[in-house]
């Protein structure tokens, strides 16, 4: 046995999805919402025995390492890290990639960058101005040690020279890491000079990149500046606050989101720790997808100018696929939350109890933009609404907001809703008319072959063995000797159980399997349609009935080839010897099927 099969025979898939999101049993599996996609009922199974799961909305399947690569962003050597770690397993024969090892060395040397910014910050005296304007700003010391903000040398080389010349770390390591920047001379400097540091975690607690903020009084450069996209860093995928605040989020079951650092650390000051913040302008997907693991609803920061307006539309779109609900909280008089809380922490609190659904938003900024009093104002209004609320599925919902908003514009509900309706009707002609296209051009190419019926049969006939009694399966396959089955990978796992002795044991057996194989294997023994009538079958009767029809099938198959092959030979007329002699073999043969 391998080491990695010994890893993943060590651990528990379902203990350790199940710790990753909410699992129900149904029957022999466990069932729950997929994280891989958004719906609103479960189709998304771990099965303990095959040590699989699948989601049957979206495909999404594999073994415990394939989850982890998936749900976690680990790579294949970090997710078998992870499990040997929690197994007591001590990793020997496995050889990581030099991809793995980049990464690691990547992550080691942002590690100790993060160090060397704290320190300055903390304990070196030439991090006194940076103290000075945090002290200015209201941060105090437990918000620096929790976010373990750091602080940059004015100097161009102050990270180089500890990192290269005085740790040893390549030159184009750090490069990779995003910390120096190669100028077009070829001198290497560093990236952050002369700014406040932000480290940036991954959902993991890993660093894998910073933002640096100017100290005030010095901003003759940017603001603020972030880490180039790298192996380790995408600033799609990036929430600060997330990794540090994580257990106050989860168990607030929603969060807040903002735009800056400083945002996420005044909100916390103000006892306020579900809140994140967002690295550029608006919600992506990704951050939908990290987010819908551990809350409900996602609550965004905004003002009600067109900013704030652009970024409740995105993050609607990014938002959709998840059912997170989304609210917006509104600060007016174009604060930012540091700026509100600074002046009153009471107010940026009851702010965010006062939000409001995001649809409820962008129609109070739908109005303060138009004059709703005019047709032409109504109009833009309803142009501006009315691809939003198509985009809502639920007809109790739209009907609210169609009501709210006829109400605003002192219209019938009914017009509203035709306006609305126009609009689907309108996306949908032109979706039609590409689908149409597309499908003109699929007909073009050879048509797919449809599913075969023996296949089908085969399919049955193995789910019905493997969820037979245990002491019957084994008696069972030996009805099947021969027999050779055209579904792939059939032949070898009945091969496989023709060689197993003892009671079966269906985890044992597919541990030993190849990759591929278990996955056919889970596919057959999880068919989500055969499982429906399964406790109401005779299952022993039937799966004779079936092995019957399928040994039948098969000689059918074979006395049809057969006379296919005859039909052939009678046609020449002339046969050479060894043509005389088949067709001597194929009546014979026929004669013994039809026996």
């Amino acid at each position: 046995m391998s080491q990695i099969q010994e890893i993943k025979e060590a651990s528990d898939i379902v203990e350790i999805i199940g710790s990753r999101i909410s699992l129900q049993r149904a029957g022999s599996y466990m069932r729950g919402l997929c994280p891989f996609h958004g719906e609103k009922s479960p189709s998304f199974f771990v099965d303990e025995s095959l040590q699989r799961f699948k989601c049957f909305g979206c495909g999404e399947s594999g073994d415990v390492l394939t989850f982890l690569e998936k749900y976690d962003g680990m790579t294949f050597a970090e997710a078998l890290e992870e499990l040997a770690n929690r197994a007591g397993i001590t990793l020997q024969k496995f050889t990581k990639t030099t991809d793995d090892f980049h990464r690691e060395k990547i992550l080691e040397v942002l590690s100790l960058a993060k160090q060397y910014y704290h320190y300055l910050l903390t304990d070196h005296k030439v991090g006194a101005v940076a103290r000075e304007y945090l002290k200015n700003r209201s941060v105090t010391n437990e918000s620096i040690k929790i976010f373990q903000m750091g602080y940059a040398l004015t100097s161009w080389d102050g990270l180089i020279n500890f990192l290269h010349k005085k740790k040893k770390y390549d030159l184009n390591l750090l490069l990779d890491a995003g910390l120096i920047i190669k100028g077009k001379t070829g001198r290497y400097y560093d990236r952050f000079r002369s700014r406040i540091i932000f480290p940036l975690n991954d959902h993991r607690g890993r660093t894998v990149g910073f933002s640096g903020r100017v100290i005030d009084g010095d901003e003759k450069d940017a603001k603020y500046i972030n880490s180039p996209e790298t192996i380790l860093y995408h600033k799609s995928k990036m929430l600060f606050g997330f990794s540090e605040l994580y257990q106050e989020i989860r168990k607030a079951k929603e969060v807040v989101v903002v735009e800056g650092e400083f945002d996420v650390i005044s909100s916390t000051q103000a006892h306020m720790n579900s809140i994140v913040a967002i690295k550029g302008s608006a919600l992506t997907a990704d951050h939908a997808k990290l987010l819908k693991r551990t809350v409900d609803k996602v609550l965004l920061s905004l003002d009600t100018d067109d900013a704030g307006v652009q970024a409740t539309k995105k993050a609607i779109t990014a938002l959709k696929e998840t059912n997170l609900e989304l609210r917006a909280v509104i600060i007016l008089n174009g604060k930012d939350p540091d700026e509100l809380i600074k002046s009153d922490p009471k107010k940026w609190r009851d702010a965010v109890k006062a939000s409001i659904p995001a649809h409820e938003f962008l129609i109070k900024a739908s109005l303060m933009q138009h004059d709703k009093t005019k047709p032409e104002g109504k109009r833009a209004i309803m142009k501006e609404l009315s691809p939003l609320f198509a985009q809502i599925e639920h007809a109790v919902e739209l009907e609210h907001y169609v009501k709210l908003l006829a109400g605003e514009l002192g219209v019938k509900p009914e017009s509203v809703k035709e306006d609305v309706d126009n609009y689907k009707n309108k996306e949908s002609f032109g979706n039609s008319a590409n689908k149409k296209s597309e499908k003109e051009k699929e007909n073009l190419d050879d048509k797919p072959p449809t599913v075969d019926h023996r296949e089908k049969l085969e399919k049955y006939i193995l789910f019905l063995l493997f969820h037979s009694d245990k002491t019957k399966i084994l008696g069972k396959v030996e009805n099947l000797t021969d027999v050779s089955f055209q579904l792939s990978g059939a032949n070898f796992v009945l091969k496989e159980l023709a060689k197993y002795s003892g009671i079966f044991d269906l985890k044992s057996f597919a541990a030993k399997l190849p990759e591929d194989i278990q996955e056919k294997l889970f596919d057959i023994y999880s068919d989500q349609i055969l499982l429906k009538d399964l406790d109401s079958l005779d299952m022993d009767k039937e799966w004779l009935t079936l092995v019957k029809k399928l040994k039948t099938l098969i000689i059918k198959d074979e006395v049809s080839r057969i006379t296919q092959e005859l039909s052939e030979l009678d046609e020449k007329l002339e046969k050479t010897e060894e043509e005389v002699e088949r067709q001597n073999v194929l009546l014979k043969r026929i004669v013994k099927l039809r026996n």
